[in-house]
């Protein structure tokens, strides 16, 4: 199996693929990047990630020269070229470019990449998850940027804590997983933050699930919140809900996955079931 990837208006196996030891990805760590996955083979909610990543773009002065349905055209042709069994995960990728004295913004590279799709172990979705707090809070935090420094650096804390990931936490105000989102379960109100973190894609999915099961509260958090929980769980493209059932001491009810987190689960897989399967019955 070979994944490929387009690159500056080339397609070639991804791992054959180079950029310039002078761009500043590379030199300072300017760049964005944003990620999705199919169902069935069919990239879920395409146009969702395509805003945000165009949306990124802005907030870091990177010009994207490509439009909405350039890039459409670009992902369908490299998931078929690539012939992967199963589903796939789709990178977009836009750095500063080959700066010319390591500063300044020069022709980004854009990239789009066609990955192999892990699957997620099913204990992780029967049993749930434990994270640990961190305090941090990303700078731009509404753009998907390349710098994951803090999340890298922390992962021999995590793996020795048996952990699955870090939950940031700043000034006493509960954000986000170090790649997801993550939302609170309190009696019949589904909580998650407002402002400060990524406006994650399956997060707004789940927003829009479950305005008619929940009361739903967008809200800043705060970090006493996360004792009084009744569920906790994540939420992100590749990994969907994930169960939390453990934040550092704090273990919530029995300590698997609550009846509220099951039917978030439930009403997200018959969604993608509704847009995806369908869609893959038909073509």
């Amino acid at each position: 199996m070979t994944c490929y990837c387009f690159l500056n208006g080339n397609v070639l196996p991804a791992n054959e693929a180079s950029v310039s030891i002078t761009d500043l990805g590379l030199l300072r760590g300017y760049g964005i990047f944003d990620y999705l996955r199919t169902y069935y083979g069919i990239p879920f909610r395409l146009q969702d990630y395509l805003e945000r990543f165009r949306a990124s773009a802005n907030d870091l002065r990177l010009p994207l020269k490509y439009s909405d349905s350039q890039i459409t055209s670009i992902v369908d042709d490299l998931l078929k070229k690539s012939g992967i069994t199963g589903d796939a995960g789709i990178r977009l990728l836009l750095t500063g470019g080959n700066s010319p004295d390591s500063m300044s913004i020069a022709e980004p590279n854009f990239a789009v990449i066609i990955e192999y799709l892990p699957p997620t172990p099913k204990e992780q979705y029967e049993n749930g998850v434990k994270l640990i707090t961190y305090p941090f809070k990303r700078v731009f935090p509404l753009s998907k940027t390349t710098n994951y420094i803090a999340a890298i650096k922390m992962q021999p804390e995590v793996k020795a804590q048996k952990a699955f990931d870090l939950l940031y936490v700043f000034n006493n105000e509960v954000l986000e997983v170090t790649r997801n989102n993550f939302f609170l379960i309190k009696g019949d109100s589904l909580i998650t933050a407002k402002d400060g973190v990524l406006e994650g894609v399956t997060r707004k999915v789940i927003l829009e699930l479950t305005k008619e099961h929940f009361n739903l509260e967008v809200r800043k958090v705060h970090s006493n919140e996360l004792n009084a929980a009744d569920e906790t769980f994540l939420s992100g493209s590749a990994k969907k809900i994930i169960p939390v059932v453990q934040v550092d001491e704090k273990i919530y009810g029995s300590g698997k996955p609550g009846a509220g987190t099951r039917k978030i689960m439930q009403l997200f897989d018959e969604y993608v079931e509704e847009v995806c399967g369908k869609k893959a019955i038909v073509g």
